[in-house]
């Protein structure tokens, strides 16, 4: 077995296997997200819908994105190798969502970062009418920008690849690396320079007349909220850089070496990073949010714990209510049939 068929049967495994449970996981772990976000409490902070946006389109471009790819494991052919409309849309469609994904957590790190300005007008961006704003116009952004792939990715023969070719391979390679890159370098920079002021905003706070040298509750319980909420997020964006980077890497090297000839086992090399840069540590980050959160914050621990046991208490006094109302039921129609029976006997 060479080397090249040792990195297919990793791929088939890969898709067949870890798939399948990162999709699980991923969706369940999106949904506590939202859930715990949207909570009255929270839902009024700014970065929250950043938060909240970024686990609604993880959901749906995994809910759209892995099923098919685990599909493809178990069937003879792929359907984006045979349908040119399912291989445009598709590869526009993942690579949308995706990137609103990145750009709700890019604009969370500015959101972070406009909190901590000592300018009224910088910091009016973190408002939550702002990141609904933004969310929307991002949105739209992306859905029109990548939409030449629309027109030139389609299926390449005699390989049967969905993908594009010619100069197009050479320009896709350049616009995937620069789509890529920036959301992670407005990630590293904003949230870089976000840590800081709150470290300087902190180092101010003075204690107040009357309160025993300490600060006044109020101030200290918005000021540990943020802070909180900006140490999820620097979790989010550490993970996110270590399972984007080599998309915008491989999306150079695939622009440069377009047109040099490959030999077998080049292809196959190739063909495994593109599987792991564009597709599997991509869905594996939009799947690990939930639990990013959960190792970097107590906080959101308990709230999520509170979260699930109020579900785990409803289910139960929903089951007793049906239980219940079951055995009622059955005592009515039983007493019902016992009246009838001896009316019955009476006629």
């Amino acid at each position: 077995m060479t080397l090249g068929d040792d990195l297919n049967l990793v791929q088939s495994a890969l898709t067949r296997y870890a798939l399948p449970i990162i999709l699980i996981l991923g969706v369940l772990g999106n949904f506590v997200n939202i859930l715990v976000f949207s909570q009255k409490h929270l839902r009024i902070n700014s970065c929250a819908i950043y938060f909240i946006s970024t686990s609604i389109f993880n959901i749906v471009v995994m809910s759209f994105g892995i099923p098919s790819s685990i599909a493809t494991a178990y069937m003879p052919y792929d359907f984006t190798s045979y349908s040119a409309i399912y291989c445009k849309l598709r590869s526009y469609l993942i690579h949308v969502l995706f990137m609103i994904s990145r750009s709700a957590v890019a604009l969370a790190c500015i959101d972070r970062f406009a909190l901590c300005s000592s300018n009224v007008r910088i910091r009016a961006f973190s408002q939550r009418s702002m990141a609904i704003k933004m969310v929307f116009i991002a949105s739209i952004v992306w859905f029109v920008i990548p939409s030449h792939m629309i027109v030139y990715v389609d299926i390449q023969m005699p390989s049967r690849r969905c993908g594009g070719s010619g100069n197009y391979s050479y320009v896709y390679g350049l616009y995937a690396a620069i789509a890529t890159t920036i959301p992670l370098i407005i990630m590293v920079v904003f949230s870089t320079l976000a840590i800081r002021s709150l470290k300087r905003i902190r180092s101010r706070v003075q204690p107040e007349p009357g309160t025993n040298g300490q600060t006044v509750p109020k101030n200290t319980r918005i000021q540990k909220r943020d802070v909180k909420l900006t140490l999820i997020l620097i979790g989010e964006v550490i993970v996110y850089f270590f399972s984007t980077v080599l998309f915008p890497i491989y999306s150079i090297y695939t622009a440069v070496t377009a047109t040099v000839p490959k030999d077998t086992l080049r292809i196959a090399i190739e063909s495994f990073m593109r599987y792991n840069s564009l597709s599997f540590l991509i869905y594996l980050n939009a799947a690990s949010i939930f639990y990013i959160h959960l190792l970097t914050s107590e906080a959101f621990r308990e709230e999520s714990k509170q979260i699930l046991f109020r579900i785990f208490k409803n289910g139960e006094k929903r089951h007793v209510w049906l239980s219940t109302a079951g055995l009622t039921n059955t005592k009515s129609r039983f007493g019902k049939r016992k009246l009838q029976m001896e009316t019955s006997f009476k006629k």
